[in-house]
């Protein structure tokens, strides 16, 4: 517990230092409020956060991304957050497209998501096991050269991965390359001229 309370502060904290900007909206904040963002944060959940909470956002919004539209209306932020949330919707693709013209002209979307390749990871598919790295609560893994294709498939340029480090019983290394790090923060900006050039019909620059 100790070690996966450690590497998931490593994780909130790097999303907060790759964050742009002075608006931010979290998508799925509710379990893990990021204590380490700055400016005013917006946390968008279907659920709300625990009345023991120690972090308080200064908006919270319940509902679902399906609403996106309704629920946040014309409004864009300089950082749209998707922390460990693609790996749990059926259609990531659509996720990321609702998302998207929410992201305000040279903000950011950081996307965190589980990485199949990692250590603990193809320990646990080797030996079959189903207890450990198995939630029912996930519905895919994603392949970081998968994400890049998401990410482009859906109007986003992918500036460059972070990979959070390396998990194990004994402890984290945050010094390893993407391939082997449990975690990975995708950051990526919309590319205008892309959208435009292609006629997307949902991308208002």
């Amino acid at each position: 517990m100790i070690v996966a309370n450690a590497y998931e502060t490593r994780r909130l904290k790097l999303l907060a230092r790759l964050a742009v900007g002075q608006t931010v909206l979290d998508i799925g904040y509710a379990q893990q409020p990021n204590p380490f963002l700055k400016g005013h944060r917006v946390g968008l959940d279907l659920n709300p956060s625990a009345p023991d909470a120690q972090v308080r956002y200064e908006e919270e919004i319940l509902g679902d991304t399906a609403d996106l539209q309704s629920l946040c209306a014309d409004r864009t932020f300089d950082t749209v957050i998707c922390a460990e949330l693609i790996e749990h919707v059926e259609n990531p693709y659509a996720l990321l497209r609702a998302l998207r013209p929410f992201v305000a002209p040279g903000g950011k979307l950081l996307v965190s998501t589980p990485n199949p390749l990692a250590f603990p990871v193809i320990v646990a598919e080797v030996l079959q096991l189903q207890r450990y790295f198995y939630t029912r609560d996930h519905l895919y893994y994603f392949l970081p050269r998968w994400v890049a294709r998401l990410f482009e498939a859906t109007g986003y340029v992918l500036e460059r991965t972070v990979p959070v480090g390396l998990w194990s019983p004994l402890g984290a290394l945050p010094v390893v390359p993407t391939v082997m790090s449990y975690q990975v923060i995708y950051v990526g900006r919309v590319d205008i001229v892309l959208a435009s050039a292609t006629g997307d019909p949902d991308f208002a620059p």
